[in-house]
């Protein structure tokens, strides 16, 4: 990876599984074991980070409603008290 952005030293483990697959896919992709995981970490960092607000307006949308058709939940204070009841 050639860039401009200055790199910080980070220190982990990796099971000795982790550690001879990754040994492996370095070899086949030719790059260092450092590059590897960058990449492997933008690609994660990717997956879980929104881009922008919309994605998670559109997550939120997603879930509205979903309790509406329980009738377990009708008295919210009711049910909380059902769910502490066998601990006291």
């Amino acid at each position: 990876m050639q860039s401009t952005q200055t790199l910080a030293r980070t220190q982990i483990y990796l099971t000795q599984t982790q550690q001879t697959r990754l040994a492996a896919a370095c070899r086949r992709s030719a790059v260092t074991k450092s590059e590897l995981i960058r990449q492997a970490v933008d690609q994660f960092l990717d997956q879980q980070t929104p881009t922008d607000s919309t994605d998670k307006v559109k997550r939120l949308n997603g879930i509205v409603g979903m309790w509406a058709e329980r009738d377990d939940v009708a008295d919210p204070a009711a049910y909380v008290r059902a769910l502490r009841a066998p601990r006291f």
